[in-house]
């Protein structure tokens, strides 16, 4: 394989083949053997809610949890692990949240989700909810790893613990329309420290997806804008990462093809007249993904390999996506040289974590390959 500054020749058609669960075991105890769930000095964990951290750790190990209810690790259950991982987090020290500190990167948010959903505790729902005025207050960011969109992940997740009709499901579905309802009158285009962004981290198609999952209702007064911002994508398939569009090279799902088909595949349900539109787009960023998605980024879900191989359709390409960052690849390569002295080296979005969600989504062939802690819930 050839070698661009950002991405590796990839092959005509798909040739690699990986043990999808094999690789899952070897990816979760890499993640234990490097960053353990303790708390010393020398582990040094930082704090990031979903983004990276061992929160970040822990809902990785809860989703997959509910993806292999019997499934033990170390001889332990998958639950088990996230409650260790999870026990580490910032309870107690001071994170702020406010207009601009709100979304899954929040700590103290993800934390109460998580938690919430894990215990199916009505109090920490409550605690969760009990934040939602000072998030909908003036200013502030509408994007999903800071923002407000990213709060409504983290409310449809603690809703996730709790049964329809229950008071608790009651009381966050109040917080996620007013969230809504604010995201809303927010003055267009949606920006972030002061750009358009265009992506699904800190733009216009996260926010959308989320606005989707969380109020269907909503979308009627979307479709116009969708439509223009289908109307953005380049004629290489790919998406500008901010309006006015610059250069076309950046292919990831932070800002790209990548994150854009996260997105549309969620929209599409919600606008019928915009279905083929849609289809069309899906497919152009697709075959560039497939050119141009081989990244040599470390590999993580926000800006590397398994993040652009859950954005291909095509089984085969997905595989073969997904070998190029197998055991022997990552041992092979400067990827490891990280591992044990950073824990965004076992992150979710960027490192280890993700990978192990790429991995089950092969191994258990999700037919929509979904990307957690974004269109998963």
């Amino acid at each position: 394989m050839g070698s661009h500054c950002r991405y590796l020749d990839n092959d005509q058609i798909p040739s690699r083949q990986a043990d999808a669960h094999a690789e899952l075991i070897a990816s979760l105890t890499r993640i234990n053997t490097y960053n353990p769930p303790v708390q010393t000095c020398s582990t040094g964990w930082t704090f990031h809610g979903l983004y990276y951290g061992p929160t970040s750790v822990a809902y990785l190990f809860f989703r997959l949890s509910q993806l292999y209810p019997d499934l033990t690790f170390k001889g332990q259950l998958l639950l088990d692990w996230a409650q260790s991982y999870l026990d580490l987090g910032i309870i107690g020290l001071r994170d702020s949240v406010d207009s601009n500190h709100c979304g899954i990167g929040s700590e103290v948010l993800a934390q109460l989700a998580i938690r919430a959903a894990i215990e199916q505790d009505p109090g920490l729902v409550q605690k969760l909810c009990s934040y939602e005025s000072s998030i909908n207050g003036s200013g502030g960011s509408d994007e999903w790893l800071y923002g407000r969109s990213g709060y409504l992940y983290l409310l449809r997740l603690a809703r996730s613990g709790f049964g329809k009709g229950s008071k608790a499901v009651e009381i966050i579905d109040m917080r996620i329309e007013k969230t809504v309802q604010r995201i809303l009158v927010s003055k267009q285009p949606w920006s972030w420290h002061g750009k358009a962004y265009l992506g699904a981290v800190h733009g216009t198609f996260g926010i959308l997806a989320q606005l989707a999952l969380s109020s269907p209702s909503c979308t009627a007064k979307l479709e116009s804008l969708l439509a223009s911002l289908l109307a953005t994508q380049y004629s290489s398939g790919n998406f500008p990462s901010s309006l006015p569009p610059g250069s076309d090279r950046l292919v990831q799902v932070c800002h790209g093809g990548p994150g854009a088909v996260f997105a549309l595949r969620t929209l599409r349900a919600y606008f019928p007249g915009l279905r083929s539109n849609i289809d069309s787009a899906i497919s152009g960023a697709q075959r560039d993904i497939w050119k141009r998605g081989l990244l040599t980024k470390e590999p993580c879900l926000c800006h590397g390999v398994p993040g652009n191989a859950l954005a291909l359709d095509d089984d085969a390409e997905f595989e073969h996506f997904m070998a190029c960052i197998s055991t022997t690849s990552l041992e092979a390569s400067e990827w490891m040289k990280d591992a044990g002295q950073n824990n965004e080296f076992v992150g979710l979005y960027t490192g280890e974590a993700g990978r192990a969600w790429a991995w089950a989504a092969l191994d258990k062939q999700l037919s929509d390959r979904p990307c957690i802690g974004f269109n998963d819930l």
